[in-house]
């Protein structure tokens, strides 16, 4: 994702927290490690340190889960807005959610006829993506 001072594109508008991504990798080396040291010499309080890094490497999983679905939920409701302005708020319900999170890229001017063509040749979010023109970047995606 861009850090906002320059353009976003199809190009470079994914993102990759790197936050997220070195706290998932050092919880998944805890355990290993852990989970091997507990097969060495089993003891309760191994258990126990496998147990717990078990439950960090979860919550570390569904911290991510959550925040994506909470943010899948606002763009939902913004692109609602967004098209019931103009005029075409049963896209919502004729289109899947991927398909509605990639046209939150499209222009308002782009949005109808993409809209259409999503739902008619059922295009997929990267096909959609690759279709906009005028791409309004998403600076805001955690």
């Amino acid at each position: 994702m861009s850090d906002g001072n320059t353009p976003q594109t199809y190009a470079t508008h994914a993102y990759q927290p790197r936050a997220w991504s070195a706290t998932w990798l050092i919880a998944a080396a805890a355990l290993l490690l852990l989970t091997w040291r507990a097969f060495a010499e089993p003891t309760w309080q191994a258990l126990a340190l496998v147990l717990l890094a078990v439950s960090v490497f979860l919550t570390t999983n569904l911290l991510r889960v959550f925040a994506l679905r909470l943010q899948n939920r606002i763009i939902r409701l913004e692109m609602q807005v967004r098209l019931t302005r103009l005029g075409r708020a049963a896209d919502l319900t004729r289109l899947k959610l991927p398909q509605v999170i990639a046209l939150r890229f499209a222009s308002d001017a782009e949005l109808p006829a993409l809209a259409d063509r999503a739902h008619d040749e059922g295009l997929t979010p990267k096909q959609i993506k690759q279709a906009i023109r005028d791409w309004q970047g998403d600076y805001l995606r955690t």
